[in-house]
């Protein structure tokens, strides 16, 4: 090995230790914020990992496609919203009592969804929308209930901050109600769906690439578009802040608005262009 190939591995390696150590420090001060969605967290990710590996072992197929596979999405999908709310909920200016309890709830209805999600791929059937047996209907009316008290739980949260100071830069504060706002609204479409038992109206409409959902008559578009506010709207509010303060922003809030009614006008279109065919 040459000077100036020694020379780049050495720097592979520093920037992999930095990467590494700064991860260590972040799931350290998750952990430090809120030990309990901390845990549901590290608790999903783990199983992301084990479900994935389902998907490659069991040729079980339900409703066409691999069993393990809505089981994957669930956990990391709830990996992801614990993390990002124990991050941030420590910036709510709420009694930390309210925010334990709440998160208290939050992590112990998204490991019971997790649970009976992946309870259901192991016995090879679906988990929502299915009513075949008095075990299927039980399992999906305990999930959707779940559900429901999760996001009035974390929206009852965002509203008893609302009207306090907060402890970080206005557009930021912002940004983190915002995203729970449209967050809600995402979840309480993924709550509909399970109400009207159906996801999606069979169309011949174009589907959205990757996940191949369809463009018009499927609500998990919306769904999606709701949930991932909670990281989106929050990370504008940070880099407005961010932006302001080096003099690179002149209103940061005003900002961050614009950006959250522009989400909101997709979360709304998306949402209409779902239940469009149902009302024709």
């Amino acid at each position: 090995m040459n000077s100036e190939s020694a020379a780049v591995a050495t720097r592979g390696r520093t920037t992999l230790r930095a990467i590494a150590r700064t991860m260590a420090t972040s799931i350290g001060e998750l952990r430090r914020r809120d030990p309990v969605l901390s845990a549901v967290a590290a608790i999903n990710a783990v199983l992301f990992g084990v479900f994935a590996v389902g998907i490659v072992l069991d040729p079980t197929v339900v409703n066409g496609e691999p069993a393990w596979l809505k089981p994957t999405k669930f956990a990391g999908s709830i990996a992801l919203a614990c993390a990002t709310l124990g991050w941030l909920g420590v910036h709510l200016p709420v009694d930390p009592d309210v925010r334990r309890r709440v998160s208290r709830i939050v992590g112990v209805g998204l490991l019971l969804e997790i649970a009976l999600i992946g309870g259901q791929a192991a016995r090879g059937v679906g988990s929502h929308f299915n009513r075949a047996t008095v075990l299927d209907a039980a399992i999906g009316g305990v999930m959707g209930v779940t559900i429901v008290v999760v996001t009035v739980a974390i929206a009852a949260l965002a509203v008893r901050a609302r009207g306090n100071a907060f402890d970080v830069h206005p557009a930021f504060a912002a940004g983190i109600l915002l995203g729970i706002g449209w967050f809600v609204v995402g979840a309480f479409e993924g709550a509909a769906m399970i109400a009207i038992q159906s996801r999606v109206v069979e169309t011949t409409e174009p589907t959205v690439p990757v996940v191949g959902w369809q463009l018009v008559g499927d609500l998990r578009l919306a769904h999606f578009v709701g949930l991932h506010a909670l990281q989106l709207l929050p990370l504008t509010g940070y880099l407005a802040a961010a932006g302001h303060r080096r003099g690179l922003v002149d209103h940061p809030r005003r900002t961050v608005f614009l950006v959250a009614t522009g989400y909101g006008a997709v979360l709304l279109g998306t949402a209409a262009l779902g239940v469009a065919p149902a009302l024709v």
